[in-house]
């Protein structure tokens, strides 16, 4: 005998309420005046249909081993290894989850939270899921790069991850990268722009894309600063960049004509912030994120094995 539509849709409800809000099942049984039992019935019946997928949890695709050897290596606060059965995709969205576990634990009562720009931040924005409490402050730490549409935008993955945990979104409503120096000055001196700039000096974790010194990196990618330049800014002697600045291989900030026209979270505030994870994926960004960590730019880690790997050779 066929389902009626109504039960199904009852069932995928009682489903995203247990998986997706995650209320234990006498909460779902009280807010739908059901009993336990039929709930029960209903999560069932969700993993039959298909409503439901069980996967291995990213916790179960960390490489232990490899985060250990990178703490011992580097010294750093934490460190997230996952080693994925396949790549592309699938590592950006390993290696989201797993992070997104960390910031969900850590996103206590009263935290501010810094949030960059870029795909794997992204990915683990989008992998938020709401934590124990709901006074979370989520910061851009970085103005627009790239289309606002676009999930890397450090506007919608500040957005993204409000979402998930719950709490408030302060996006930073300016681009990276303004025509002037005197344009730039005036923007942080305005009520809304310098509301912002001031929760950066609150925040007590940061969640920042690391991006070498070639077209790839999202400042160059999206056209904030020419690609053109690329070759001139490694002259001068970067090798990686975060929130729109560049450093060298000891992590030394490496200025550039586009300094006073940045719009980003001022090295120094950064460097302040307790807990800095740079999360980044493949092997051409080992030699940024070593300089990253050596300068301070950051003191913890969100990798593929591969990556992690690479920066234990270099070290």
């Amino acid at each position: 005998m066929a389902r009626h539509r109504r039960d199904d849709e009852t069932i995928l409800r009682i489903a995203q309420m247990r998986y997706d809000q995650r209320l234990p099942q006498n909460e779902i049984a009280r807010a739908l005046d059901i009993s336990e039992s039929t709930v029960s019935r209903a999560l069932k019946a969700a993993m039959d249909l298909g409503f439901v997928e069980i996967q291995i949890s990213p916790t179960g695709l960390r490489d232990f081993a490899l985060e250990r050897r990178l703490s011992a290596a580097y010294g750093v606060e934490l460190a997230v290894v996952v080693q994925p059965r396949s790549g592309g995709a699938q590592t950006a969205d390993v290696l989201g989850r797993a992070v997104a576990r960390i910031v969900e634990e850590r996103a206590q009562a009263g935290t501010v939270i810094g949030v960059s720009d870029g795909d794997t931040v992204a990915a683990v924005a989008a992998a938020v899921r709401r934590s124990r409490s709901t006074d979370v402050d989520v910061v851009s730490l970085i103005g627009g790069v790239g289309a606002p549409q676009i999930p890397s935008h450090s506007s919608e993955v500040c957005r993204t991850l409000a979402n998930g945990l719950g709490g408030r979104a302060w996006q930073l409503p300016v681009p990276a990268i303004v025509d002037g120096a005197e344009a730039a000055a005036h923007l942080r001196a305005t009520s809304t722009v310098g509301a912002v700039f001031d929760l950066m000096g609150r925040a007590s974790l940061a969640l920042v894309g690391i991006g070498a010194i070639d077209p790839l990196a999202s400042v160059f990618r999206h056209g904030v600063i020419p690609a053109a330049e690329i070759e001139a800014i490694a002259r001068a002697g970067a090798v990686g960049t975060i929130c729109g600045w560049f450093y060298g291989p000891r992590g030394e900030l490496v200025s550039t004509h586009f300094d006073e026209r940045t719009l980003s979270v001022p090295p120094r505030v950064l460097q302040r912030v307790a807990l800095r994870v740079g999360v980044a994926m493949h092997v051409q960004k080992a030699a940024a994120i070593r300089a990253a960590l050596v300068g301070g730019w950051i003191n913890a880690v969100g990798l593929d094995a591969a990556t992690a790997e690479e920066l234990l050779r270099l070290r």
